[in-house]
């Protein structure tokens, strides 16, 4: 590691907590280099504290009592000292901001998470306080953002507005922070997520978080039995870092669920009783055994299947209130609701997809009011159904803002259907030929708020597209459209318009795409930027 030299020292200070190289209050300049200075050149130190200070007061009471802390520990070690330093900062956390951060231990060293995923775990764990105007996930992306503002957390990947991070880790010392803390403090005390994994090898996995380990790493935890309301031992392999993260581990009960494989061998599923996020990945395919226990896990939030193989899920399914996202990998088969007066309604869904042949019928509508997002892919190639009968009674819910279709095939001309029915769609992706055909001629209001518009493999030849058509998008990205000869430039009048993406696309997109560039840029646009394969074209002569 470099250590800085005192003028280093003020500088990043001054760079990460007012994001300016002069120091905004003269009045605490002095006790500000006094700060840095104590921080002993630790690059990692500096930021962190620029982000205590950035988000506290700034009266010279408080930076001095922040001195004379850190004063305090000029004679440890240099670990030691670093880790008092960064304390810091988590002690001036407000305090539902502790457990958030101290969940990140859960991530293995150097692990770049996606912020989607961790926001599902925070609100599984029941980290956050719910407001009456805002989603869980609104929330959730606040809190993030406060530990991201207070450089606890880190982001390697931002969306292409540069506004919401799509992925974040966490530096290994801050890690080791919340390792130490975790032993003082017990924020979680029985876990409420479990991911897990299926080793073809027959390795030990731990049944919570599939890392791997010995097989003397076992315990005997009560498991339910359904039919009787009694309960028996389990033994599972438990690691030790849920271990220290769950210190009420032993009193867990656990319920079981039972499956098949594509051997009809049986599988038993053990999960925790409470549980609220579940992920399922890797090794093998699944069939779940109807009647199914599943729908006893009433406490589920999120349900993720990245299955490799086919996966056939229970109706059970359609009975578990609390879900709010259900997330297939394409290979997974949902079946259709069973219909009657007592029918279930789920209000919290918001995320369904991507489901393998699902008709989202006006009976599903019913079911869930307040989806948000949807993916559907057509029958396999086995079928004997057509791919546009796949979509052509689909009804879909108004509330939708993001839509993901696959090898549906459904003729361009349909689009002036969809689009005047998803009147808050924000985000549609449309994969393999989602759409079929040569032209595409979009229809002024069709989508008054799409901001984002993925357009993947598709054989499209002639885009006439103007600005009128997407008032407000934001981000155009197209890959593997080798048959584009024309994308009309009106496009690039979108005054919202942040960016433009082209992977592995014709030759004549690519120039008609930097035609574009080059005619904002003579409007003095500076705003609207343009990647060819993954590199930025800052001029049209690249």
């Amino acid at each position: 590691m470099d250590f800085l030299d005192e003028v280093k020292s003020w500088n990043l200070l001054c760079q990460k907590a007012f994001q300016e190289d002069n120091y905004p209050y003269p009045e605490l300049e002095e006790i500000g280099k006094t700060i840095a200075k104590k921080c002993n050149g630790l690059p990692l130190a500096i930021v962190v504290i620029s982000g205590l200070l950035a988000n506290s007061n700034t009266t010279l009471e408080h930076w001095e009592s922040v001195a004379n802390n850190i004063n305090s520990f000029s004679n440890l070690e240099y670990s030691d000292r670093c880790l008092k330093i960064l304390s810091l900062s988590y002690d001036n956390l407000p305090i539902h901001l502790k457990p958030c951060f101290l969940y990140m231990r859960m991530f293995p060293e150097d692990d770049e998470i996606k912020v989607s995923k961790l926001i599902k775990l925070w609100i599984a764990e029941g980290f956050l306080k719910p407001l009456r105007a805002k989603t869980m996930e609104e929330v959730a992306e606040e809190y993030l953002e406060n530990l991201i503002d207070r450089r606890l957390i880190l982001v390697p990947k931002w969306d292409y507005g540069g506004k919401k991070a799509k992925t974040c880790i966490i530096h290994d010392l801050l890690r080791d922070l919340c390792l130490r803390q975790s032993r003082k403090e017990c924020l979680i005390c029985v876990p409420k997520a479990q991911c897990i994994e299926w080793d073809r090898r027959g390795r030990y996995l731990c049944f919570l978080r599939s890392s791997l380990l010995n097989e003397d790493q076992r315990m005997d935890l009560p498991e339910v039995e359904v039919a009787s309301q009694s309960t028996s031992l389990a033994s599972l392999l438990v690691c030790e870092n849920c271990r220290i993260m769950y210190p009420n581990l032993i009193r867990l009960r656990l319920l079981r669920v039972k499956a098949l494989n594509y051997g009809d061998v049986d599988i038993d599923l053990q999960h925790p009783t409470k549980l609220r996020y579940l992920n399922m990945s890797k090794g093998m395919d699944l069939n779940f055994e109807s009647p199914s226990t599943i729908s006893l896990l009433w406490n589920l939030q999120t349900l993720t299947l990245s299955l490799p193989f086919r996966v056939n899920l229970p109706s059970e399914i359609w009975d578990m209130p609390q879900l709010r996202h259900l997330i297939g990998g394409g290979s997974v088969v949902l079946p259709h609701p069973v219909v009657t007066q007592d029918s279930m309604i789920m209000e919290n869904l918001q995320t369904l997809g991507t489901f393998q042949n699902f008709r989202f019928t006006i009976d599903v509508l019913d079911r869930v009011p307040n989806l948000k997002k949807l993916g559907i892919v057509p029958p396999d190639k086995g079928s004997s159904e057509k791919d546009v009968s796949l979509l052509a009674n689909i009804t879909f819910p108004t509330s939708l803002k993001k839509l993901s279709l696959s090898n549906c095939c459904i003729p361009w001309e349909e689009m002036t259907v969809f689009g005047s029915v998803l009147p808050n769609l924000e985000k549609l992706k449309l994969h393999f030929n989602a759409f079929k055909g040569p032209e595409w001629s979009p229809v002024e209001g069709q989508f008054p708020r799409l901001k984002v518009l993925i357009i993947f493999n598709s054989d499209l030849v002639w885009w006439r597209v103007e600005s009128i058509h997407f008032p407000n998008l934001e981000r155009l990205h197209l890959e593997y459209l080798q048959c584009l000869e024309e994308i009309t430039s009106g496009i690039g009048d979108i005054p919202t318009l942040l960016s433009i993406d082209l992977w592995k696309c014709s030759d004549s997109s690519v120039n008609l795409a930097k035609q574009i560039l080059e005619g904002q840029q003579s409007f003095e646009n500076e705003t609207l930027q343009l990647y060819v394969d993954q590199e930025q074209v800052v001029s049209v002569t690249q």
